[in-house]
């Protein structure tokens, strides 16, 4: 992976902590995002998130969410096509 790649997935990663932080869903309450991954043709951004209490619950928060979520990215971030979101359950590896 190229230095630009992960520059810019972790630039992802922290506007979407930030962006998911600022809404006001109870189910998003310890929510973290762990990670996002930019799919090869940058048409899919993969986000990782770890909720401390309901994890179907955040995910399908998230879900509800997507396009706000999406429109916010646009509006910080400069990409010739903007990414789908996908929200995914972090299991890190042992």
């Amino acid at each position: 992976m190229s230095y630009g790649k992960a520059h810019l997935e972790e630039r992802l990663r922290r506007i979407l902590a930030e962006e998911i932080q600022a809404l006001e869903d109870p189910r998003l309450f310890l929510l973290t995002v762990e990670a996002a991954r930019l799919s090869p043709d940058g048409g899919l951004l993969s986000v990782y998130v770890e909720a401390f209490g309901d994890q179907e619950g955040a995910l399908e928060a998230l879900a509800h969410a997507e396009r706000r979520l999406a429109s916010a990215l646009g509006r910080r971030v400069r990409l010739r096509r903007l990414p789908r979101l996908e929200f995914l359950p972090w299991n890190p590896e042992p």
